[in-house]
């Protein structure tokens, strides 16, 4: 299958660009004052998607994130996947559905739908699994991100987004960033990035983002890989980034319990370390191993489905508590 690309466009003027190849958002351009701004970091050819490891605006699963130990149990049996992080399981493995061509389904001028297939035993996943995602740009400057996958057996299915925000515009420094995760815990990891099964107050540590915080990339408080436990339903922002200039807020949604942050601090090839911010909604880490986590099975008879939400507001500098931004700009 040919390496493909398709462009949406709103009536705000928006401008999102999709591959089939791993259903990844390449670029999303919007007007900001008269100031055309690409939010999204990617590369200039289709081709250099191919050999991308930081996963570039791709659709990451079968389950997104980490597993440890690259296994996983389902009604006593074991099955082990690929180990392609050390001894843990990244992202769906190698050559998972962030690495495939998919298919097109259907376009229209504001709705894109793509399909792929995984063979029974992907991976080690168990169960032929068939994945849909629907794009849907909408008037409002919001891109809806929806999720469907059927499958042939129980199994463990929890994929997200991967895009790298720069809401300076691609090419621009992403320092200062100000960041709020309407979060009060956290999960706390091990050393590989394994959560233990703790779940932690934010409550005087360096995971607080309750109220908007200027991020620093020079501080090791602001090298964020960490999954935050949201406490806001799912029609509601879980996250909101806000540009150093303050003219741009990207509002992150979604169903699901957990909202991944990584600030970028292993980017590299043509992209500087920290150079674009990821905000991606998912099940916790390691959630099929942890009794305590919100977590469920997909079934041929109960297939997933999810709603990623990302929204770009404009104009609005002020924030729950914007004095909070400006005295941590003076720290």
């Amino acid at each position: 299958m040919e390496l493909r690309s398709f462009v949406l466009c709103n009536d705000a003027g928006d401008e999102v660009c999709i591959s089939n190849y791993g259903a990844r958002l390449l670029q999303w351009h919007t007007d900001v004052f008269g100031q055309d701004r690409n939010i999204i970091l990617g590369y200039s050819t289709l081709s250099d998607y191919l050999d991308d490891p930081f996963y570039h605006g791709a659709i990451v699963g079968p389950y997104a994130n980490r597993i440890g130990g690259a296994a996983f149990s389902i009604d006593e049996q074991e099955f082990a996947l690929q180990a392609n992080e050390g001894s843990n399981h990244l992202h769906g493995g190698d050559k998972s559905i962030s690495h495939m061509c998919w298919e097109l389904v259907a376009q229209e001028a504001q709705v894109l739908t793509l399909k792929c297939e995984l063979a029974n035993g992907h991976n080690g996943y168990p169960g032929a699994m068939v994945f849909w995602v629907t794009y849907h740009l909408n008037n409002d400057s919001s891109l809806d991100i929806d999720m469907k996958v059927i499958t042939e057996q129980a199994t463990v299915v929890g994929p997200t987004t991967h895009p790298y925000f720069n809401l300076a515009g691609v090419g621009e420094s992403a320092s200062g960033h100000i960041l709020q995760i309407f979060a009060d815990n956290f999960t706390e990891v091990d050393d590989a990035n394994v959560p233990t099964g703790e779940i932690c107050p934010v409550d005087g540590t360096n995971m607080d983002f309750r109220q908007p915080r200027v991020l620093d990339p020079q501080q090791p408080k602001d090298n964020l890989d960490h999954n935050f436990v949201v406490c806001r339903p799912a029609d509601e922002s879980h996250g909101v980034l806000i540009s150093p200039d303050k003219q741009l807020q990207l509002h992150v949604s979604s169903g699901y319990p957990g909202l991944q942050v990584y600030t970028g601090k292993y980017l590299g090839g043509k992209f500087e370390s920290f150079g674009g911010i990821c905000l991606e909604p998912q099940f916790y880490p390691n959630s099929p191993n942890i009794d305590n986590f919100p977590f469920y099975l997909t079934t041929p008879e109960e297939p997933f489905r999810m709603r990623i939400s990302y929204k770009l507001v404009k104009n609005q500098t002020e924030v729950d508590n914007p004095a909070s931004v400006e005295s941590e700009k003076a720290d």
